[in-house]
């Protein structure tokens, strides 16, 4: 796009380098730990791993983003990552037995630092941009981020036929010292600070005072419980589509693969879409809507199995559905995120946002497990037109509670004007 500032380009560099460096990475371990155990169990404990640090993690980051340097957080992230990255290369060419036990230790380091970074960064937007700018920036974050999960498992499966796990390692430190020096370069405003310095607090009365906060402010309150909600609720198509996909229409595995890169094709459309354009209206008044169309486009997720179509239709529909899946996606997030990102004190963004995160994700696991029971029992048409008015049956309630405790007209609710963060 044209018009980019410096700063923007740095972020973006930032974010691709990350984004797909631990996307390769991570591709590869999935598959080395298939390959090597044959095991779903084995696959299933490396993807249960990364939640259950974070879910411990909550407190602690918060608590580190909200009153140290966010520069120096970040930068210590990349090399921590990076000195993890080397450490394990080594021991793997020492002890290659010991494969298993090595990569769950790499997954925890890249875990904690991933989650000190990911906070730090959220929470270090509205330092890095300020007004337009912001929106611009989560958007086309979303969109590189997509971009990069888009490409990552092309590149990692041609790369896993040529080189070792342990040379993943060390391909994955070059771009974690591509995100450190662009990290470096991008140019920081000062921390506003309260008005009245505060005492400084321990681990647990920090976490305290950022979930006191989130309680006083029902808007925020209601997104985070709405967002765990929308999250179970999303499992169905995680779970149920590759299901309906290969069992249930007996696609082939290329059809599928064109189907599951609709999504990421759709976020970074999304992404381009929403940096281009200006939001009229209240920020969560528009996210909803487009939650609003993303439940009753769900509710249209078992037509092919229920009329029969030809495989191609069926492709081109799932397709078609997969990328506005992902296009609505990003018109419900970022706006959502770019508002908290605006209206959360700066001295608080850490804790409300590593709080977020957990709140959001927690529903996620047990969807998964509900829907992926439920699928073995009932008609695949049948979940999805549950899941999809689980979505509209949400919507409604929650705009309604929004409006009829007029949250969005509250002063500090309202979205500052540009230089006013």
């Amino acid at each position: 796009m044209k018009n980019l500032t410096p700063q923007t380009i740095k972020m973006l560099v930032l974010k691709f380098a990350g984004t797909f460096g631990s996307s390769v990475l991570s591709f590869a371990i999935g598959l080395y730990i298939l390959h090597r155990t044959g095991s779903a169990l084995s696959m299933g404990v490396t993807l249960v791993t990364g939640p259950v640090v974070s879910l411990l993690l909550t407190p602690f980051v918060g608590y580190v983003v909200d009153t140290m340097s966010h520069r120096r957080i970040m930068l210590s992230a990349q090399v921590v990552t990076s000195a993890a990255l080397v450490a394990f290369g080594a021991v793997f060419k020492l002890w290659p037995a010991q494969y298993f036990a090595e990569l769950i230790a790499l997954i925890i380091v890249l875990q904690v630092t991933d989650n000190f970074l990911s906070t730090t960064l959220t929470a270090s937007l509205v330092q890095l941009f300020e007004g337009r700018e912001l929106q611009r920036v989560n958007s086309l974050n979303q969109s590189i981020t997509s971009l990069a999960a888009f490409l990552a498992p092309l590149i990692g499966a041609w790369l896993y036929t040529l080189v070792a796990i342990d040379t993943f390692a060390y391909i994955e430190v070059l771009f974690e010292l591509t995100a450190l020096v662009a990290i470096l370069l991008l140019k920081f405003r000062p921390v506003v600070q309260p008005a009245t310095p505060q005492p400084r607090e321990s681990v647990l009365n920090n976490f305290k005072t950022g979930f006191a906060y989130v309680k006083s402010q029902r808007l925020i309150l209601t997104i985070m419980i709405s967002s765990a909600a929308v999250n179970f609720l999303f499992a169905a198509m995680n779970v149920g589509l590759p299901y309906l996909l290969i069992q249930t229409l007996k696609l082939s595995n290329q059809q599928y693969g064109l189907v599951d890169s609709g999504f990421a094709v759709g976020m970074f459309s999304g992404g381009i879409l929403l940096a281009a354009i200006t939001i009229r209206t209240h920020p969560i008044r528009f996210s909803y809507f487009n939650l609003f169309l993303l439940g009753a486009m769900f509710t249209t997720t078992g037509l092919p199995a229920l009329f029969s179509w030809p495989s191609w239709l069926s492709t081109a529909f799932f397709w078609l559905q997969s990328m506005l899946n992902g296009v609505l996606m990003v018109l419900i997030n970022t706006p959502a995120n770019t508002f908290k990102q605006q209206i959360i004190p700066q001295n608080l963004q850490g804790r409300v946002f590593s709080l977020d995160l957990t709140i959001s994700t927690l529903l996620a696991p047990i969807g998964t497990l509900v829907f992926g029971a439920l699928f073995d029992y009932f008609a695949a048409p049948l979940l999805f037109g549950i899941a999809g008015s689980g979505l509209l049956l949400l919507t409604l309630v929650v705009t309604t509670v929004i409006s009829r405790q007029h949250l969005l007209d509250r002063p500090e609710n309202q979205v500052p004007e540009a230089g006013q963060n």
